[in-house]
């Protein structure tokens, strides 16, 4: 039986609420407020839609509204672009056509020879959960060493992204920002989350992230939500110390992601990862 992931849309509202402050948003505040931020028959006039009807929403007696409606809410709670989608998605119900087929955690020998031609960037294929597929002998001596190299090739084994970021004190410890990069994990399996609300496998690994972490368990109920497919991370790597690196993500169009990391060229960071890849052994192959 599938197992729904948990993307409430009413405590998705009850949170965004909480977060806008009268003031924000031009509102006079007159006395004391019992409640943190927005109250409900507030947001309703700013999305013109009534304040029993918002409640209903927010307290989960209603399940789903429109989408003129669910903008006109966002546009209220001053949401942002990613939040904005996220709250689209869990606003309305998800039918059979919208559910998407069953897929092979599989890469295609094409997308092998590209990943392993990127020599000079640690490349990682992951499909939408952030299991690791396949990797790149950088991305492996980059983020995990200690494990073996063909781990995402059995997939009783395989990594996954954001468990090995939560679960494995080898891979926590990179990050010199680990806030950050906890916040932004969390964002984005929650963005995800949205489009695989009935994905088994995906609720399992956010149970299990939830009780092997108690800080993953907050950030999940704190309902942030964002994209995150490009930017900057700062890394303390054993073997060559400090050093800064670009990350992108791109569509492989099968429903995997490509997910790679690169330095500014002839820069200190790219020295340091060309020096990480020194020890590389050559045997290895994607």
């Amino acid at each position: 039986m599938e197992i729904p992931v948990n993307t409430d849309l009413g405590s998705y509202l009850k949170r965004m609420r909480e977060r806008v402050q009268p003031e924000e948003i031009g509102l006079a505040v007159r006395g004391a407020r019992r409640v943190p931020g927005l109250r409900r028959e507030e947001v309703a006039a700013l999305a013109g839609v009534s304040p029993t009807y918002y409640t209903r929403l927010e307290q989960s007696q209603t399940a789903h509204a429109s989408p003129a409606i669910l903008v006109a809410i966002a546009r209220a709670l001053d949401l942002s672009p990613d939040e904005e989608e996220y709250l689209l998605k869990v606003g309305t119900p998800v039918t059979e056509r919208e559910t998407p087929a069953r897929r092979v955690d599989q890469i295609s020998p094409y997308t092998r020879m590209l990943v392993d031609s990127l020599g000079n960037a640690a490349v990682a294929v992951l499909n939408y959960r952030c299991d690791i597929l396949g990797w790149n002998s950088l991305y492996h001596r980059l983020f995990a060493p200690h494990l073996e190299y063909d781990a995402p090739q059995n997939a009783a084994v395989r990594p996954n992204v954001i468990r090995l970021n939560f679960l494995d004190d080898n891979v926590r410890g990179l990050y010199v920002d680990w806030p950050l990069e906890a916040r932004s994990n969390v964002s984005y399996l929650r963005f995800i989350a949205a489009n695989h609300r009935h994905d088994p496998q995906l609720a399992e690994l956010i149970g299990e992230l939830s009780i092997g972490s108690e800080e993953f368990a907050q950030l999940w109920v704190s309902h942030r939500v964002a994209n995150c497919t490009v930017g900057t991370k700062t890394f303390d790597h054993p073997s060559v110390g400090e050093f800064e690196l670009m990350y992108q993500s791109a569509d492989l169009g099968d429903g995997n992601i490509l997910k790679f990391y690169h330095a500014e060229p002839n820069s200190p960071h790219d020295a340091a990862l060309r020096l990480l890849a020194v020890d590389l052994n050559p045997a290895h192959r994607f």
